[in-house]
């Protein structure tokens, strides 16, 4: 491990948790924000397992400080989230920047509907589960706009940063 790593995803982790805990915008059984743009942009940043660390760490220290009932389940969905967009980039994180937009789409599915899943489960109902649903979509929607813009600034920054 090395320790410019190390400490990139220190800071990264602590950016995650304070744009995921202090920016939340209610939805029923949760909160929406735009944590998964950080977390999928440290995997862009960082290697493997950096970005897996950033995603299950920092979220996962905001879910305990606001809705700890979620803790667990978003240090796997988050962690899966992220280890699901390194799998699709392979080694070409910074070759196909197309590419990276279809992996961020596909792997912020994966907290769209376990968020659902979550929910459903917490509250004993797969009708007052699935009430999170158009908020989460919301976000989904809202995440990739975001991971667009993000995105063309962190290829600037890793160009620089070289």
């Amino acid at each position: 491990m090395k320790t410019k790593y190390m400490s990139q995803a220190a800071i990264l982790i602590a950016f995650t948790f304070i744009i995921t805990r202090f920016f939340q915008i209610p939805i029923p059984m949760g909160y929406f924000n735009v944590g998964n743009v950080i977390i999928l942009i440290s995997c862009v940043m960082l290697p493997n397992p950096y970005g897996i660390a950033v995603g299950a760490i920092g979220a996962g220290l905001a879910d305990l400080t606001s809705y700890p009932i979620y803790t667990l389940p978003t240090l796997v969905i988050k962690a899966l989230m992220a280890l699901v967009f390194y799998k699709m980039m392979g080694k070409h994180l910074h070759d196909h920047k197309k590419m990276r937009i279809v992996a961020m789409a596909v792997s912020t599915l994966i907290p769209l509907f376990g968020y659902t899943l979550t929910g459903c489960v917490i509250s004993g109902s797969f009708f007052t589960g699935l009430a999170q649903f158009p908020g989460l979509l919301v976000e989904y929607l809202v995440n990739i706009g975001l991971f667009v813009v993000a995105s063309k600034i962190a290829d600037r920054v890793i160009r620089y940063s070289r």
